[in-house]
């Protein structure tokens, strides 16, 4: 694991084991929020306790932007009397599927073993969270699309937006939605913010976030004429596999090896998206 100090009050933890997935603490005057943690035991205890010597060790709350394990495991390291809190839909993907993958990441690492799952206790459905810490406010808002119940965290103040996964170095839309990926980015654009720190991937500083957006938009964008050439030549689904990330204006350097596998499962997603829809009709 690795941190940056993003301004005096802002840490950033990136995982090394893990897809660089990033964890965010925020200093305030009345404790420490965090948001997300990383997946392994090691790695999130190691937070807890570097964030626990800073501000006499008091936290004010946890937020978790969505449901998946890389974002969510890591909570357990935390104080226990903590609230967290998150979008209703990500409760409730939690209460389905939260316990078995965990058993599952036990049998493949026994280090997961001393993880335990916790759940929301403050959840939102429709509109937004305002989250006030001190002299700091913070906006809880829907960012859905790589799932349905990804929020973000926007510091007004300072104009940092923590986007969870719906902004990350390869943008993911397997277990979500590529047109609601693609409206999220479009408002991301809107509120203009002036640091992003991404779910996955470096912190976009001032300057280039419209830029990165930008690139992430046209990439969902070729990805969709992808799927819709393969599907209006009749190829087999298999040849998918052969489109590489550069043809949709993406390099695999960010998320390493993984960059192509999941750059194609986005590419079949929306193939057999458009496949149900055209054979509905």
């Amino acid at each position: 694991m690795y941190w940056e100090r993003v301004t005096e009050e802002i840490y950033v933890f990136t995982s090394e084991r893990y897809a660089l997935v990033n964890s965010v603490a925020f200093l305030t005057t009345e404790g420490i929020i965090a948001v997300d943690a990383l997946p392994f035991p090691a790695e999130a205890r190691m937070i807890a306790a570097f964030l626990g010597q800073q501000r006499d060790g008091r936290f004010h709350s946890l937020v978790l932007t969505h449901y998946h394990m890389d974002h969510a495991y890591g909570l357990f390291a935390f104080p226990d009397h903590l609230d967290i809190i998150s979008h209703d839909l990500c409760r409730q993907k939690l209460l389905e599927v939260g316990e078995t993958s965990l058993m599952e990441a036990r049998q493949n690492d026994p280090t997961f073993d001393e993880v335990q799952l916790r759940l929301p206790t403050i959840t939102f459905n429709e509109g937004e969270i305002l989250l006030r810490a001190g002299d700091k406010t913070f906006r809880l808002l829907r960012l859905p699309g790589h799932t349905a119940d990804n929020i973000g965290v926007f510091y007004e103040e300072e104009r940092v937006l923590v986007t969870g996964d719906a902004v990350m170095a390869i943008p993911i839309i397997a277990d979500g939605d590529w047109r609601q990926e693609l409206q999220t980015l479009h408002a991301i654009k809107e509120m203009a913010p002036e640091t992003m720190i991404q779910g996955h991937g470096e912190v976009i500083l001032r300057g280039e976030v419209q830029v990165i957006l930008d690139r992430y938009i046209n990439y969902l964008e070729r990805v969709e004429e992808q799927a819709r050439q393969v599907l209006a030549e009749d190829k087999p689904r298999i040849t998918i596999r052969d489109i590489p990330l550069e043809t949709c204006g993406l390099e695999r350097v960010p998320l390493g090896i993984a960059s192509h596998r999941l750059h194609v499962a986005n590419i079949l997603t929306v193939y057999d998206c458009l496949k149900a829809e055209r054979d509905a009709t």
